[in-house]
């Protein structure tokens, strides 16, 4: 399901290079394989690649976490279309995922590892890079409809292409869902039977326009609104039929971008913003609000000193901002980044980058770090051999520090310390058979002094942000299979084994050891059908009981997952589509006390103009 061909990445350097080139670790996700899993949400699809494990609160719209290698959510840097999209108000700065719908993106990448050089201290797990697609050509569209379980359904919006030669090109997306849902404290536990409502108007767009040759401009958007309703507690009796939320995201970005000297020179300028509100109400009355704003001014060059040997300069000004009922006034923090990086190539085999990055924070000074990469290629074998080596660091939120809830009026700790980390890997990757089978393994290694964990996180009941007093080590082996077994055949999958510790021993909470992902697609007819069976494994895990008081960890058990797709196209317009999600109809729990979805069953009819 993951597309690991030799194609062009930009998120691992900034600089345009082949993934046969790149010394980092990285995986991309098309939409094409979106398309064939008919995942209507980004979080569907994410978990088929390695080094990743995702975990939900309950029903559809509940919050979702992303971890990359074992790093908590917050480790975790995600860009849409170059829009940094976390909430500076949420707990820990970590972007929600249960609200990012998949219609009309282009592609998926995910870089593991420490990207602090590049992208700042939130990148110390790795970064998930997503971007829409661009119009161009003459104007196509389509129209889809989807009804399925929880009496579920599903409008959706695409349209795009070019004028004047395609020097103005535009794409513009839009969807609604809406669901009965199902309860967010697991069903099998007394006194949780009500579903969770949920409804979700989403739409993104992108423009681009060729001013003169060399000057290009950009502008993309993106937003999201609805409502959700979801149990007060995940455990026995947590039933809440009057409890939610309504939230608001929008996001957009303003760039230009420049080429020179036959592009050994190109340039590009951007400033965005992004805002997401999050207002509670319970038995009708407003219960809570969070506001997290952000706003970035980025710049940077790159210059071909030669043939395959480049080097990048930037520079990022950030705003964080955010406010709570707890905290009306709130707090806001500024930070100045930044970095230059160098990669060349020698001997048409061997390419080596390094880079190194300061950041100004307002409250908490400076910060240097690096990284280093590098792949050599194996001549005509088909054998790379790759490996990275780089350091991070993350300083607390500002809800890390301030933060106020549920009546606590101090939940956040002001004397937190900032993290820091030394990561590496060192992996091979082959490829046989005319590239039609490639197969991939890496060896991880990620210490953090002075992580920042929940009071309760470990054990702890006391309701507080604090600095763990010995390191974290998160140290794995991650390894991929794809293969084009045919015309019509693709099959492939991924494992991840993952150690996550305190110096003590302890395990960290929603880290599986083991993680696997599966799938097999078959295309007939000259590709008018096509049938996706995807799985995804995971072993036990720990988590916190937040039923109990005081707080106490527990085991979450091991399951797998299967889900079958199907589609057909009755003519060049039509297209006619169904999936069933947990095929097995398998009781699991992805955080304590939360349930997840039985099997369900959806249909889909899709109109191309």
């Amino acid at each position: 399901m993951v597309e690991e061909v030799e194609e062009v990445v930009v998120t691992a350097t900034r600089i345009p290079t082949t993934l046969g080139r790149t010394g980092a670790s990285i995986s991309v996700i098309d939409d094409v394989a979106i398309e064939r899993m008919q995942a209507r949400f980004v979080l569907d699809v994410l978990d088929m690649t390695p080094g990743l494990s995702v975990s939900q609160f309950g029903a559809r719209g509940t919050d979702s976490s992303v971890r990359l290698r074992g790093q908590g959510p917050e480790g975790t840097l995600v860009l849409l279309d170059g829009i940094e999209v976390s909430d500076p108000s949420r707990s820990q700065t970590a972007f929600d995922f249960s609200q990012l719908m998949s219609g009309g993106l282009a592609r998926i990448e995910v870089l593991r590892g420490s990207q602090s050089v590049l992208y700042g201290g939130d990148a110390v797990g790795g970064v998930v890079n997503i971007t829409t697609k661009r119009g161009s050509g003459p104007a196509t569209g389509s129209l889809l409809a989807e009804y399925g379980s929880f009496d579920t359904y599903l409008a959706g919006m695409q349209v795009r292409g070019g004028v004047a030669d395609d020097r103005f090109g535009y794409s513009i997306n839009a969807q609604y869902l809406n669901t009965d849902g199902f309860s967010a404290a697991d069903e099998d536990l007394p006194g949780n039977s009500e579903g969770e409502d949920y409804n979700n108007v989403s739409s993104n767009g992108r423009f681009d326009l060729r001013v003169v040759d060399g000057v290009d401009l950009r502008a993309v958007y993106r937003i999201a609104n609805g409502t959700l309703n979801y149990d007060r507690c995940g455990g026995p009796n947590c039933d809440d039929p009057d409890r939610g939320d309504d939230f608001l995201q929008y996001s957009g970005r303003f760039s230009a971008h420049v080429s020179a000297l036959d592009d050994r020179l190109t340039a590009e300028m951007g400033a965005a913003y992004a805002r997401n509100e999050r207002e509670g109400f319970d038995d009708g009355a407003d219960s809570f609000f969070y506001y997290g704003d952000r706003t970035k001014f980025d710049a940077n060059a790159r210059y071909a000193l030669a043939r395959d040997h480049d080097i990048v300069a930037g520079v990022d000004i950030e705003n964080e901002a955010y406010r709570s009922d707890g905290d009306p006034v709130g707090a806001d923090v500024n930070i100045r980044g930044y970095y230059a990086l160098y990669q060349g190539t020698f001997f048409d085999r061997l390419t080596i980058s390094g880079g190194v990055r300061l950041d100004d924070h307002e409250l908490f000074g400076t910060f240097d770090t690096y990284r280093v990469t590098g792949a050599y290629r194996l001549g005509p074998i088909g054998t790379k051999l790759k490996g990275s080596y780089a350091t991070g660091f993350r300083a607390p939120s500002l809800f890390e520090l301030f933060g106020t809830c549920c009546g606590d009026p101090q939940l956040g700790n002001p004397d937190l310390e900032p993290e820091q980390s030394t990561s590496w890997d060192v992996g091979v990757e082959q490829a046989l058979f005319a590239d039609r089978l490639r197969l991939e393994a890496t060896y991880f290694r990620i210490e953090t002094d002075r992580e920042i964990i929940f009071g309760g996180a470990l054990g702890n009941p006391e309701p507080n942000y604090f600095n763990t007093g010995t390191p974290t080590t998160s140290k794995g082996v991650e390894i991929s299979v794809d293969w084009a077994a045919s015309e019509t055949v693709d099959l492939g999958g991924t494992y991840t084994y993952n150690d996550a510790t305190l110096e003590t021993g302890e395990r960290l909470q929603n880290r599986p050891r083991h993680t696997a992902s599966a799938y097999v697609n078959w295309a007939f007819l000259r590709g008018r059908g096509n049938v996706n069976l995807s799985a995804n494994h995971f072993s036990d895990s720990v988590d916190s009981d937040f039923s109990t008081y005081p707080t106490t960890l527990r085991s979450l058990k091991a399951d797998a997952i299967l889900r079958l797709a199907a589609s057909f196209d009755l003519t060049e317009r039509l297209q006619l589509s169904a999936r069933i999600e947990n095929l097995l109809d398998e009781n699991y729990q992805s955080e304590a006390g939360y349930g997840t979805a039985p099997i369900s069953a959806y249909g889909a009819i899709r109109y191309r103009f």
